[in-house]
Parts: structure tokens; C-alpha cells; sequence
């Protein structure tokens, strides 16, 4: 995540995240969380950032994935360097923190936030979406992704892009409860993260996913899902985060649950796939 020396502007944030959530302890730990890991990257604190994150650890920077699967790979990362010095960056302003708990031990977390310089001229904007889980018995981080769009560069719609994400997911949840592996292969880049409750399972060979996939499917296949809900959380000619509203529907229509999800497809050389799916 980029950002600044200090973070301005915080109650306005607050207070939205307050009246878009329930009080949950999962919101308040999400809550906590984010403001933590903004504060602890503007002081440039490896040591408290280090403290707010899992193990293993996945972010996107754009459409570009990486993942910390160790200690010694988190260690050198680009997530505890801290604030970078070769722009004109000097500190951020969070302007948006929605929270939506997708279970009682994962939140999605949806946050924007611009980059300005020492004399408070806003220079970029930002969006990005965290996933923070309890495991290990402890609260952290498992998963963050971010947009940055400098001031009169890029912006705009892109619908084409939100409708393929969202066509991918759907295929995706469909070749799911239909055991069909080779279709779910189809829909994914390599390496593919999920997040299955609170645990983040990375796929980085067809073999494991297949592997991993035909162990996680039941004998019987699973009941239909379809989405029924889309928000737009991330949006750029290249990467697309979408929150989705998943309804599983049993024998005769009948509904029988309702998951929430989190859903990154990107474009890789021409072709868009699925990236990270975080479902309860």
C-alpha cells in the first residue's frame, strides 16, 4: 500500500465506516486493523506493520501479484519498506473506510485515499480492498490490493472490464458446483489465491490447483450459487475488485444461504482471469 508520513482527514472516514457497518467484533478488529497499518506505514514502522499482517500474505501493487508464504520473504518485501522517496510524496489523506464483514472471523475491507505533497497538493488517487482475518488465534491482514491513478491520468468507467469480472465469477462459481476442475483451470491466472474462510490457499501450478480443487469439491455436487450483487471496488484497464452477494439455491429454487465474496480478476498479456476469490 503506498501512503504518506501522516494520515489527515480521519474522522470523516471514520464516521462513514461507522454508519456503513454493523458494530461487530469483526468490524471493530477490521476497523482497527486498517487505521493501524496506515499509521504504522506513514511512520515507516516495519516492526508494527509486520504485527498487523498473516502469513502467508498476498497484494497486489496494480495487476502485479505477490506472495509472502515465509517470514524471510515477508522480511524483504516491498510491504515493509515503507514510504517511498523518489516522487513528491509526503502524506496521504484517507477519505473512505467501508467494512463489510463477510463472516464472523473475515472482513472485506474497501478503503480509498489520495497521495499529497509537502505543500498539500493532491497529486494521485487511490483505491484499494484488505482482507483481515482471525487465525492463529490473532487478528491481521491476509490479503490487500491497490489501484493508484495519478491526478489526470486514467479514471473513467471501464464497464467492459467490471462485466467480464463479473462473467468470470459466475462461470467460475458454476464450474464449482459442477466439479468440472478443467473449467475452473480456464478462469484463473496463475499463481490463483483463495481465501476459503480464513485460510489463504495459493494455487501456483495447474496440477495443485486441480489437486486442491477435486479435494475441496464434495462427492455430490454443490447446490447452484449466483450472484445476485455487485459493487465496484477497484477499477483500472487492468485489474478489477468486485464485492458480490453469493446466493446458493437448493433443489426446487429453495434458497439455502448467502455468502459474501471478494472477487480480483486482472488482465496479464491480453487476457483477463481470475486473480483472488475470498468466500466464506
Amino acid at each position: 500500500m503506498d501512503g504518506g508520513r501522516t494520515v489527515t482527514g480521519s474522522n470523516p472516514a471514520e464516521a462513514l465506516c461507522a454508519s456503513r457497518c454493523p458494530d461487530t467484533e469483526a468490524a471493530q478488529e477490521a476497523r482497527r486493523l486498517v487505521w493501524a497499518r496506515f499509521t504504522a506505514w506513514n511512520r515507516a514502522d516495519s516492526v508494527a506493520m509486520r504485527a498487523l499482517m498473516h502469513v502467508p500474505h498476498a497484494t497486489l501493487f496494480g495487476s502485479r501479484l505477490a506472495i509472502c508464504e515465509s517470514e524471510s520473504a515477508l522480511e524483504g518485501s516491498a510491504e515493509l519498506r515503507g514510504p517511498a522517496s523518489s516522487d513528491d510524496w509526503h502524506h496521504s489523506r484517507l477519505e473512505r473506510l467501508d467494512i463489510r464483514p463477510a463472516s464472523y472471523d473475515k472482513v472485506h475491507c474497501a478503503i480509498a485515499f489520495g497521495k499529497e505533497a509537502a505543500d498539500g497538493r493532491r497529486y494521485a488517487d487511490a483505491d484499494a480492498v484488505f482482507v483481515v482475518a482471525r487465525a492463529g488465534g490473532r487478528w491481521g491482514i491476509a490479503l490487500n490490493s491497490i489501484t493508484m491513478r495519478p491526478i489526470g491520468v486514467g479514471g473513467g468507467e471501464h464497464p467492459a472490464a467490471v462485466a467480464v469480472t463479473a462473467n468470470l465469477f459466475q462461470r467460475w462459481l458454476a464450474a464449482r458446483d459442477a466439479a468440472d476442475v478443467d473449467g475452473m483451470r480456464q478462469l484463473v491466472h496463475l499463481p490463483f489465491v483463495e481465501l476459503r474462510g480464513t485460510r489463504l490457499v495459493v494455487h501456483r501450478t495447474a496440477g495443485a490447483l486441480r489437486r486442491d480443487a477435486a479435494r475441496a469439491t464434495p462427492a455430490d455436487a454443490w447446490p447452484r450459487r449466483v450472484i445476485q450483487r455487485v459493487e465496484t471496488r477497484e477499477l483500472s484497464p487492468h485489474k478489477v475488485a468486485l464485492e458480490a452477494d453469493v446466493v446458493c439455491f437448493g433443489p426446487g429454487g429453495s434458497t439455502m444461504d448467502r455468502e459474501a465474496a471478494l472477487v480480483i480478476a486482472t488482465n496479464v498479456q491480453g487476457r483477463w482471469a481470475l486473480q483472488v476469490v475470498s468466500m466464506c
